[in-house]
């Protein structure tokens, strides 16, 4: 249930106190989407919509969105429970700080809870975004074939990733990739086009994910190129050419959004708050929005000379 719940934006609050009864208090909220929850969901969601095809598809996807706020708030009461914290994790070091223990001793008694509001709220907008986004595939042919064109590698590439997570890990890792897969993705593709993803403040634990190299790059363009030779296929070079750049700029920006992870944690005594750890995961939109437009424009002019070369040759 709380996974459902982040996965339309809401965040996670998890409380701990020392089984003693001492005033102390640890107090953290973690802000992160599982993008394969929200595009599981969204699937599923988009398919319900055009079972019937696009008569009554807006009165649909209008008694759907009420239904899924209605739902969420019900999943948010769901969300709740405790945390088993491992022996000695009040007195771990790790990447808080170096050198400094966290002043809790004892035993925990941890919890998680997600608040309704940001829920609901995250819940009507994806379903919103899902009802757009059906209501274009039913207008605009070329977005349905698009669609319908990227379903096969998308499949072949989560079950690829679970049947080597599930090898290698276990069902345990099998699950955060299923969780996290799509994250992983952007966050190669972002690479790959030259968008460093940065950690603030540096963290001792964590590695450079600002680091990479000219094979990513390339597979990055390559990946995007991809996805253009799918989805366009007419119109003027030029006009064709900008239009993609906007579209893959405007993806490459909700990636990076929607991938960003941030988490807060401090500690309450006697009435004062103190924070301990406050980190950031994230990309310049930016510079994905340059990056992205980039490349598609560059994509998009290099599908289009292919194609008129492939129809030369064969003349």
């Amino acid at each position: 249930a709380a996974a459902v719940a982040l996965a339309v934006g809401a965040p996670a609050d998890v409380e701990a106190m020392p089984a003693g009864g001492l005033p102390i208090a640890l107090h953290g909220e973690l802000h992160a989407i599982p993008l394969g929850v929200s595009l599981a969901g969204a699937v599923v969601l988009g398919w319900l919509l055009l079972r019937r095809g696009e008569d009554g598809l807006l009165v649909r996807g209008g008694v759907a969105t009420v239904a899924f706020s209605v739902g969420l708030t019900a999943i948010t009461v769901l969300a709740k429970g405790k945390l088993a914290l491992p022996e000695g994790a009040s007195g771990a070091q790790g990447c808080v700080a170096t050198g400094s223990r966290l002043p809790l001793p004892g035993q925990l008694d941890a919890g998680f809870s997600v608040a309704a509001g940001p829920a609901v709220a995250g819940s009507v907008i994806w379903a919103l975004v899902v009802v757009g986004v059906c209501w274009l595939g039913t207008r605009f042919p070329a977005v349905a074939r698009g669609f319908r064109a990227a379903r096969w590698p998308a499949a072949g590439l989560a079950v690829v990733g679970l049947a080597a997570a599930w090898a290698f890990g276990g069902a345990a890792a099998a699950g955060g990739v299923l969780l996290v897969l799509p994250q992983l993705v952007t966050g190669a593709v972002l690479l790959g086009l030259g968008v460093p993803w940065t950690v603030d403040p540096a963290l001792p634990c964590v590695p450079d994910l600002g680091h990479f190299t000219p094979g990513l790059w390339v597979s990055g363009a390559l990946l995007l190129v991809s996805a253009i030779v799918l989805v366009v296929r007419r119109g003027r070079p030029l006009r064709r050419a900008a239009v993609v750049a906007a579209v893959a700029g405007g993806v490459a920006v909700v990636l990076t959004l929607l991938s960003r992870v941030s988490a807060d944690v401090s500690v309450t005594a006697f009435s004062f708050s103190v924070p301990v750890l406050d980190v950031r995961l994230s990309a310049n939109p930016l510079l994905a929005l340059a990056a992205g437009a980039l490349v598609g424009f560059t994509g998009s002019l290099l599908a289009g000379a292919v194609s008129v070369s492939s129809r030369a040759w064969k003349r």
